[in-house]
């Protein structure tokens, strides 16, 4: 019998929170917890898609472990070094991904769902060639955390913001593929203007 998805978290959280707890001034472990939310509010509202449950939340939460290894607390987080480092981080993710799944306790899990769930962390960033669904549904929910301003998470200034704004609509939000993800999206953007708006 299949652990339950709450067994699964129980161990991603013990296994990977930890060492997002001081990347990025705790940005990445805020993040993570809820990019897994926003994942299950897809895939509740979008069974038609047939997405592998275990597969996407095992991926979502190991989608950024890899910046734990490159960025620490207190470190300084321009866009440009934030841009930069998104090729090794997910290099590294995936590495440690893979030796986790390694864990007696995934052998529930196919050697096809293991190689899916590293492929999935392996790419997850790689804006322009993610083209399958399940690349597709866990970039929306990144995406969605992204733009998400309320939270815990700690908040850039007007200038990254702009960047990061003009990133999201040239490069993120046409690849979106579900009506609920489109639909928070847009609520989401509108409520990220409105406090940057603000500050000016």
């Amino acid at each position: 019998m299949n652990p339950e998805v709450n067994e699964i978290e129980k161990l991603l959280v013990e296994k990977i929170l930890p060492d997002l707890e001081k990347s990025r001034g705790g940005f990445d472990k805020i993040h993570t917890i809820e990019v897994v939310e926003w994942l299950k509010k897809i895939m509740s509202r979008h069974s038609e898609l047939g997405l592998d449950e275990a597969v996407m939340i095992i991926a979502a939460y190991a989608h950024d472990w890899g910046y734990s290894d490159i960025f620490k607390e207190g470190e300084n987080m321009d866009f440009e070094k934030v841009e930069g480092a998104k090729a090794l981080h997910m290099e590294i993710g995936a590495k440690k991904l893979e030796q986790l799944l390694h864990d007696d306790f995934f052998d529930f899990l196919s050697e096809e769902q293991k190689a899916r769930a590293v492929h999935l962390v392996a790419v997850h960033d790689k804006k322009f060639e993610l083209k399958d669904t399940d690349e597709l549904v866990l970039m929306e929910a990144d995406m969605l955390s992204a733009l998400y301003i309320g939270g815990e998470k700690p908040k850039n200034d007007v200038v990254w913001n702009e960047k990061f704004m003009e990133a999201m609509k040239t490069t993120r939000l046409p690849k979106f593929i579900t009506e609920y993800g489109k639909h928070e999206a847009a609520r989401l953007m509108k409520e990220r203007e409105e406090y940057y708006d603000g500050l000016k």
